[in-house]
């Protein structure tokens, strides 16, 4: 019996096909899915995810995501998927370009509060400065 994977990510689905096994690494541990599984939802690590289709193994570097089992129907959505046949090169961008994305995504979280503090405090001088009290901001 087969399951129907689908991968989606923000531009739209990356990957629909019948498989036989979905193999992946969630929060909790290592998971393989089979047909007669019970239905599940995992929170996915930055990880390989792998699956067998028509007798292949084939690869889906993951970062981050959500995956769902339903009935027959494995779903996955993740913020980037990336195809690829050679495990060492899928390895090596979870490593290195995955971690780099999350480090450049901190930084700008990091900018974004400074911004917000001070205009938060500029804010507060203005009213501060024209009259008003500073307790309302």
């Amino acid at each position: 019996m087969e399951m129907r994977l689908k991968v989606y990510s923000p531009v739209g689905v990356i990957l629909e096909t019948p498989v036989t096994q979905v193999d992946f690494e969630s929060i909790d541990g290592f998971y393989t899915l089979l047909h007669r599984h019970m239905d599940m939802v995992s929170a996915l690590k930055p990880s390989i995810l792998s699956y067998k289709t028509n007798g292949n193994q084939l690869y889906i570097a993951c970062n981050q995501g959500v995956l769902v089992k339903k009935g027959e129907d494995v779903s996955v959505s993740t913020k980037l998927a990336i195809m690829g046949t050679d495990l060492k090169q899928l390895q090596k961008t979870i490593e290195v370009d995955f971690k780099e994305m999350e480090q450049q995504r901190k930084e700008a979280n990091l900018t974004m509060a400074r911004l917000e503090i001070g205009l938060t405090k500029g804010l507060m001088a203005l009213n501060k400065n024209n009259g008003g009290s500073d307790g309302g901001i």
